[in-house]
């Protein structure tokens, strides 16, 4: 099996010697493709001194989460890769990680994308929002993974509506089916919309119980205007969800009526936003309906 591990990477210096290094003692050595978005704390060089045998691309600008990863999963289709895993440069693998989910993944062919268990850094709890978003909202099988862990009685394999990308599994099959991320997603999002895709497919999304791996998330100071970005990401999820679209236009409407009952500046200059990107957010949605949407 073919696997290539795709990072992003800016400002990765915090946790680059870690997150790099558990791909190299591995029990199935990936290549690795990086790719840089104006990192300014060193990394660029510190991969190519330290680890030289890593595919580097260096972007002139700041692509985004997206965008970047599309240069990765376009170079995985050129180069008849079976798996990409995509890995956030905050998170690493342990050596038996790629073993365990690929043995899954042979087993349960109708999963487009797995994800191991995801664990804060301390190796003794699970990362946060990977409970609250993941084990205890977006399990689509009963009984729950939470109950049979309890019980002793796991499965393989659990399908979810949702995951976070620090650490996904991508099968050929699926990246030659949905295509890379939509560039109506520039930070935030662009997860969601990818799991809606491959859900529109007749593919699974799910996580490995027997597989584990580390996110060190950094935690952003979060305020209100980081919130009013997010339900403006949502509102974009909204329209591009080939599963259940909603109107921009009614959305539009509605973020408006919102921002002058409640005299919000910042939400009527994202309905504004929404409206001025009205035209490439519906051509995206157009494109992303066929096979290999926003790869060659």
């Amino acid at each position: 099996m073919k696997l290539l591990t795709i990072i992003v990477t800016y400002n990765a210096m915090k946790w680059a010697e870690r997150c790099f290094h558990s791909l190299q003692t591995s029990t199935i050595i990936p290549d690795v493709f990086i790719v840089d978005n104006g990192s300014t704390d060193g990394t660029q060089a510190f991969i190519m001194e330290q680890f030289p045998s890593f595919f580097f691309r260096q972007n002139e600008t700041n692509l985004g989460f997206g965008k970047a990863n599309n240069i990765g999963l376009q170079y995985a289709l050129d180069n008849n890769y079976d798996y990409v895993y995509l890995l956030n440069q905050d998170a690493w693998v342990m050596p038996d990680t790629f073993e365990k989910l690929i043995e899954i993944s042979i087993k349960h062919p109708e999963f487009g994308i797995l994800s191991p268990m995801q664990m804060k850094a301390d190796r003794n709890h699970l990362d946060d929002k990977f409970v609250n978003r993941v084990i205890c909202y977006h399990q689509k099988v009963k009984p729950f993974i939470i109950e049979d862990l309890f019980f002793n009685r796991e499965e393989d394999i659990y399908e979810v509506s949702f995951v976070m990308a620090a650490h996904w599994l991508i099968t050929r099959k699926c990246i030659d089916t949905v295509g890379g991320f939509s560039p109506s997603f520039y930070h935030y999002g662009e997860d969601n919309n990818y799991i809606h895709r491959t859900n529109y497919w007749k593919l699974k999304v799910g996580i490995v119980p027997c597989a584990k791996a580390v996110h060190d998330r950094s935690n952003p100071i979060w305020d209100c205007k980081n919130e009013k970005h997010i339900r403006y990401v949502q509102t974009i999820e909204a329209v591009s969800n080939p599963l259940q679209k909603q109107s921009l236009y009614r959305l539009f409407v509605s973020k408006v009526k919102h921002s002058i009952r409640h005299r919000d500046k910042d939400d009527f200059i994202y309905a504004y936003k929404l409206f001025q990107n009205r035209k490439s957010l519906i051509q995206n949605y157009e494109k992303s309906l066929v096979k290999k949407a926003f790869l060659a």
